[in-house]
């Protein structure tokens, strides 16, 4: 539920009036139709021997959740404008582009992200160890939704900047937070 209240938090302050209505629709159906097969794969326990299906859509929606506090949080509904109007936003558009400005803040962002969401969402139990490669793909794709909504009316390389550093910010964070739940979880 955290990561629907989440999607709800993100989508409710946002800015439509630059957005076609069929952008809106589009969007909100594809957030909705992943919200429901992440719940369904989390609270059905779906598993297979090889895939840990259930204890990734935790940690996806578990990270969902806290994209949508830390988007209520943001001072502006529009978080590329409050990113490029920081210091650190604002010097690295300057420097090396606006693709690159948005990389980094896609990196960082999901790097909290998925670290807070892996270690909250997989817990104290030892159940079997994970590869971060799963638990990372659910979050990405929970996330890919609002990164797409957020930068519409900028150019396709801002786009694909936020979504690489948000990829590779997520998969990294993932990763750092099993290896922390694997340094405070007893064998």
């Amino acid at each position: 539920m955290f990561g629907a209240i989440g999607v709800t938090v993100l989508l409710s302050g946002h800015p439509y009036g630059h957005h076609p209505a069929w952008h809106v629709i589009v969007f909100t159906a594809v957030w909705s139709g992943l919200l429901v097969v992440s719940l369904a794969l989390a609270f059905l326990q779906v598993r297979t021997p090889s895939l840990p299906l259930a204890r990734s859509a935790c940690v996806g929606l578990l990270g969902l959740g806290l994209a949508g506090l830390c988007g209520a949080l943001c001072p502006d509904p529009h978080f590329l404008h409050w990113w490029f109007g920081t210091d650190v936003g604002a010097r690295l558009s300057a420097t090396g582009g606006m693709a690159l400005s948005v990389l980094c803040f896609g990196l960082i962002t999901s790097l909290f992200l998925g670290a807070v969401a892996t270690v909250g969402a997989l817990g104290g139990a030892r159940r079997g160890l994970i590869r971060p490669l799963l638990p990372a793909l659910t979050l990405l794709l929970l996330l890919a939704p609002g990164v797409a909504l957020q930068s519409f009316g900028t150019s396709w390389g801002v786009f694909g900047g936020w979504i690489l550093g948000t990829a590779a910010g997520v998969y990294a964070g993932v990763a750092a937070g099993m290896r922390a739940r694997a340094l405070v979880v007893a064998p």
